[in-house]
């Protein structure tokens, strides 16, 4: 075997069946366009890495944002109370208000009625008193007018009297 021709040892070697073999790849892969294929995937993995890189900056710009915006949250905390508190007392300040004006009227209708229950009371009063004195006096002037030791002079000045003192009694009233 020693004398084995370069042929020989070529056919033997596989070296022929390697070269056929990448012969007929290259054939495949330029009629399948696989080589399109191939740059298709290459860009959409390089597209999808792109994109990855793109959302972790993102993710990084907002988990910055985030940390910035926690460190302030116990001056917003206290910001929102002190509001609140101001908000609490502007409420009670205003409902204190709304309430002594309701007090104050209130009193005000009160003191009225009262002003207009004495009234009443001060014109029943008076016109009870008036027609008491009246019944009185015509009681008197009857009196008078009927016992016999007075005369007629004496009757007559005191029916005068009696019709004087009526008619101031009657101007008394209205």
């Amino acid at each position: 075997m020693e004398n084995m021709t370069l042929y020989q040892k070529i056919l033997e070697s596989n070296l022929i069946n390697f070269i056929i073999m990448v012969s007929v790849l290259v054939f495949i892969f330029k009629k399948a366009k696989l080589g399109v294929f191939f740059d298709k995937m290459a860009d959409e993995i390089r597209n999808s890495v792109m994109s990855s890189a793109d959302a972790a900056q993102a993710a990084l710009k907002e988990y910055k944002e985030a940390k910035r915006s926690t460190r302030n949250t116990e001056s917003e905390k206290a910001e929102i109370l002190n509001k609140a508190k101001n908000s609490a007392l502007n409420m009670e300040n205003s409902a204190k208000e709304h309430l002594l004006g309701e007090e104050k009227l209130l009193d005000e209708k009160c003191a009225e009625k009262i002003n207009d229950d004495v009234n009443r009371v001060k014109n029943k009063t008076a016109d009870e008193i008036f027609d008491v004195i009246v019944k009185l006096s015509e009681e008197e002037v009857k009196r008078c007018l009927l016992s016999a030791d007075n005369g007629i002079g004496m009757q007559k000045a005191i029916l005068d009297k009696s019709i004087d003192e009526i008619e101031n009694l009657g101007e008394i009233k209205f």
